[in-house]
This record gives C-alpha cells, structure tokens and sequence, in this order.
C-alpha cells in the first residue's frame, strides 16, 4: 500500500514537471512567432516608407524637369514684317520691322495719306498694333475723353532692339533707351462725379516706349496707341491688348519677345 502511494506521488510530481515544459516550449514558440510577425511589420513599414520616398523624389523630378522645360522653351519668331509707309508713299522716312511666330498673323495693313496701320492678332483675339499716325503737329495729337481718365503704371518687363537715330536730318537719340513697357491700369476717375481716383486692378498692355516714361501716368485720357506714342518725326506707336484686358503667361512671354524685336532697317 505504501508502494503504490509512492507511485502514485512520483506519477503525479512526473506529470507535473512534463506539463511545466510543455507550457514553456509553448511561451518560447508564441515568442517567437512575435517576434517574427514584428519583424515583418517593422520590414513591411520600412518598405512601404522607401516607397513613399521614392515616390515623393520621382514628384520632385517630374515638377522640376517641367519648370526647366517652361523655362528652356524657345519662341521662335520665324516672320518678319516691314512697314510699307515710306515704299508706297514714295518718301523719306524710316521703315519699321518686327518678328514675330508662326501662331500669329497680320490681319490689317493699311497706308493712308498720312500713316499707316498693321494689326497683328492671335487665335484668342488677342492684337499688337503698329500705329504710324502722321499729319499732326509734335504736342497735337488730342486730349481725348473729357470725361474718364486712367492711372496707368509703366514699368519694364524686356528689353527694345529700337535705337533712335536720324529721321531725315533730325537726331531724335536724345529720346534714350527704348524698353518693353507693361501698361498696368491701376486708377479710374469720371471728372463729372470724383474727386480723386477709384482704385482698380485694371486691364494689362505692352508697348514700346523710351525707359525715361517708366513711372506712373494720372492723365490718360483716349486710346493706348496715341497715349503712348513717341515723337518720332510724326507719332509711332506699338502697343498689345487683348480684349478682356489679361493674357495667358505664354501670350506675355510672346508679346514682348514681338515687341522686343521692333526695330528700324538698316
């Protein structure tokens, strides 16, 4: 009897170890599988952020190879005009060029007794006008409308190839440096009700015009193509508009590479 009770403790204290081990091995194993799915997670987040980086950088590069493209694009200004004033007038006086692409087109020329007018426009109506106005006298030209008046600002955007020179035997070189000018409205005034004038963000021009106007005019008064003529013998301007007074970034770019390009021949 007390053999058996013995058998039966060391049956009951071999078991107990067995089960013991068996628990450990089972903690070791879900240990270990642990840290296995952690491994992967802690490599699966690694490589989902290599992608994300990879990602961002090729971003980068996309945008920055666009921005060097904008940048690097070249306007080919593969017409040029003359102006016919001087050839059908039979006259001395200075013939007028200017280049411009193929995506614009000369859609007036028109020689009258005194001047001469060539309109260039593109595809969204957009026009540069070459206004030769003669047959008035220097400080003639007229005042315009007496009842609105502009503010305009002037500032340069480009530089002119037109240099001043003779006309007949005149030296106008006094007129100075020629630049590519953006013709900003920024005021507006009706002389019958204001005291001073309305602020506004206005419509855009480009001319042709000497650096020394470079500033703020208060007495606009009639059309851009007299407003911003210069004396030159008789009044020449070249002035671009559009017409709800903006124009797209690429328009700006052409616009004063073509205005740019006004010149007098050789």
């Amino acid at each position: 009897m007390k053999r058996k009770y013995i058998l039966l403790t060391l049956t009951i204290v071999i078991m107990g170890i067995i089960s013991v081990a068996c628990g450990k091995n089972v903690d070791n194993k879900s240990t270990e599988i642990s840290e296995v799915q952690s491994g992967k997670s802690d490599a699966t987040e690694e490589s989902e952020e290599n992608t994300i980086e990879i990602e961002s950088q090729n971003e980068l590069s996309d945008s920055q190879e666009e921005q060097s493209e904008e940048q690097n694009t070249v306007i080919e200004l593969s017409n040029t005009y003359t102006t016919q004033f001087s050839i059908v007038k039979g006259i001395t006086y200075p013939n007028f060029i200017f280049d411009y692409p193929n995506n614009w087109t000369v859609t007036k020329e028109e020689v009258t007794q005194t001047g001469e007018t060539v309109i260039l426009s593109n595809s969204t109506g957009a026009t540069i006008t070459f206004s030769h106005i003669g047959g008035i006298a220097e400080g003639q030209l007229g005042s315009g409308s007496s009842i609105a008046m502009k503010r305009v600002e002037i500032s340069k955007v480009g530089d002119s190839q037109f240099i001043p020179g003779y006309v007949q035997a005149t030296d106008y070189s006094d007129l100075g440096g020629f630049m590519v000018a953006k013709l900003k409205v920024t005021g507006q005034l009706d002389m019958q009700t204001d005291t001073d004038f309305q602020n506004v963000d206005g419509a855009v021009s480009y001319a042709i015009v000497p650096e020394s106007w470079t500033g703020i005019r208060d007495d606009v008064h009639s059309a851009f193509t007299g407003e911003f003529a210069f004396w030159y013998s008789d009044y020449i301007s070249f002035i671009a508009e559009s017409p709800n007074g903006q124009f797209t970034s690429d328009e700006e770019k052409e616009i004063i590479e073509i205005l740019s390009s006004f010149r007098t021949e050789n």
